[in-house]
């Protein structure tokens, strides 16, 4: 009996986490704007950004107020702008936010808004959620454990999926964009409607390790969208009155649901769901020829292809079971494995002439709230691996076809980003700004003379650009600012192709830019978007 009791104790395991020392450096100067509402604490040199979100905050009290509630809690906002990812959170015990101030390169995730304008319109909805949420059963456990006590009751009560869902449907309704009318934030819904996938809500609700699911946020955005559709602007706020509440104590929120449409929870999302599916329903605008095979048992993501010059396909694969590494995948679908992928804030990597380029994540010894990035480029012949530019903030790289310069994205504590070049040894040879414009994906031109890039402005529209380099000659704007999302662009020889938002979905377009007219034209369109194009100077597209 002990044999067995201590064979049993290497299944257990406890977490321990070691000692926190501090987030942010001693040399931080802070500042803040207190008002009735909001205070926003920021480090100095963000005194524009924090005064428009403190405005926008402000703003955002004032609306929507019959749909959650009218109560308000002010609520301590805190600027982190020294870390490389982009995200922000609302929590409980205690009462705060923090927003990562370092806006994200690509827009078809998240959009092209202004991002801390963004980050205020979501995260402000969990204030409103957190505020109205104080009640009943909830307000109960707040009383006898504190702010943990009405953390524990929501969380128990409220799913998930509406939290989040609630938020992004915020995003939508007060903004230009929102993740709401972003085509790849809900590819994957639409997917699987379209392929007839029929998932039940535990499925989706708990995930799946075996097959694809769409995150909590893309389903609850459909269901709280859904909802307010069929059954007006204030029906969440009779639903989450009643669970926060605990009326009735078991299962809240599905009986509270029941009470106020009438209809049980199953059959609210699977009406959801073939709301959606008839929506969705189109035709396909292309012939697709599938490069890799589907894997049972298994999620498997095949992300930047890049044609080279044996034949092969060049991609990062990522999946469940194995840690992100990149492939080269044989015209006869044999799969080759070259490297792994360091950790990076993002998946985006760039290939030119067998070489491949990465900013990859480098956390600060010190600080938890301070982090960087070093470039890594891998030579595929020789399996060598360089650092570049270590503890830097550039993002989105690309190589020259010479292989001796590199472009970037410099991204700047204050918001600002800058178009830079660099040579192999990590120095700055060039640099473009523009105030206000938050560039993104630079790539060189097939000579290597010009960098075509991306740009958006404060109103959340982006342009096309081209820039000569080591040259005078004025930037010239291959597509005006417009609200269409600009992003994933490619070198074919001439042609420049580029993914761009059309009328709700993601299409694959490209234009010559030997041709002074510079005419855009349509090369490819799928029900579930198109990313990305063709690379090098191989035929055909890869998406």
């Amino acid at each position: 009996m002990r044999s067995i009791y201590f064979f049993l104790l290497f299944f257990v395991s406890i977490e321990i986490n070691a000692q926190e020392f501090g987030g942010n450096t001693p040399s931080t100067k802070w500042r803040q704007i207190n008002t009735d509402t909001v205070r926003v604490v920021y480090p100095e040199g963000m005194e524009k950004s924090a005064k428009q979100v403190a405005e926008w905050v402000h703003v955002l009290q004032a609306k929507d107020l019959s749909s959650l509630g009218g109560k308000t809690r002010k609520i301590s906002l805190v600027f982190q702008n020294q870390n490389t990812f982009s995200n922000a959170y609302v929590g409980l015990a205690p009462w705060r936010s923090e927003f990562y101030n370092t806006a994200p390169q690509d827009p078809f995730i998240l959009g092209a808004t202004d991002w801390n304008k963004n980050l205020a319109i979501h995260e402000y909805r969990h204030v409103q959620q957190y505020s109205n949420f104080n009640k009943g059963f909830s307000h109960v456990a707040s009383i006898l454990l504190g702010q943990q006590g009405q953390a524990l009751a929501n969380a128990a009560a409220i799913p998930d999926w509406f939290f989040e869902g609630d938020a992004v449907y915020n995003e939508t309704l007060h903004s230009n964009q929102g993740r709401g009318r972003l085509p790849l934030f809900q590819a994957g819904f639409q997917s699987l409607l379209l392929a007839d996938k029929k998932y039940n809500y535990q499925q989706l609700r708990n995930g799946s390790l075996r097959f694809y699911t769409p995150n909590h946020y893309s389903l609850g955005y459909l269901l709280v969208a859904y909802g307010r559709k069929m059954y007006g602007n204030d029906i969440w706020q009779k639903i989450t009155s009643d669970a926060a509440a605990y009326k009735p104590f078991f299962y809240p929120f599905q009986n509270a649901l029941k009470k106020h449409t009438g209809k049980k929870f199953e059959q609210f999302y699977q009406d959801a769901m073939g709301f959606y599916q008839t929506q969705w329903k189109q035709p396909s605008d292309s012939s697709v020829q599938w490069i890799t095979a589907l894997e049972k048992n298994n999620v498997t993501d095949y992300l930047y292809p890049y044609p080279t010059a044996t034949g092969a396909t060049l991609v990062l694969k990522k999946s469940y079971k194995k840690i992100p590494a990149f492939y080269l995948i044989q015209p006869d679908g044999k799969e080759q494995r070259i490297a792994t992928k360091q950790i990076a804030v993002d998946d985006q990597y760039s290939y030119n002439n067998g070489r491949l380029v990465y900013a990859a994540y480098q956390p600060d010894a010190r600080w938890g709230n301070r982090d960087f990035n070093q470039l890594v480029l891998f030579d595929i012949a020789t399996g060598n691996t360089e650092i570049i530019a270590a503890k830097s903030r550039y993002f989105s790289p690309d190589i020259a076809h010479d292989g001796k310069t590199l472009a970037v994205i410099e991204s700047k504590t204050n918001g600002e980003s800058v178009l830079t070049t660099l040579n192999r040894e990590g120095a700055v040879l060039e640099q473009f700004e523009q105030k206000d414009w938050v560039l993104a994906s630079p790539k060189f031109s097939k000579n290597d003379y010009h960098l075509f890039f991306t740009a958006r402005n404060p109103l959340g529209q982006m342009a096309l650009l081209k820039k000569a380099i080591g040259s005078n000659e004025p930037l010239e704007i291959l597509l005006p600012f417009s609200n269409s999302l600009l992003g994933y662009l490619l070198v074919q020889g001439d042609a420049l192709t580029f993914t761009k938002t059309v009328n709700g979905r993601d299409e694959l377009w490209t234009m010559n830019v030997a041709d002074s007219l510079h005419q855009p034209f349509k090369l490819a369109a799928y029900p579930t978007g198109l990313y990305p194009g063709p690379g090098d100077d191989q035929p055909g597209a890869r998406f």
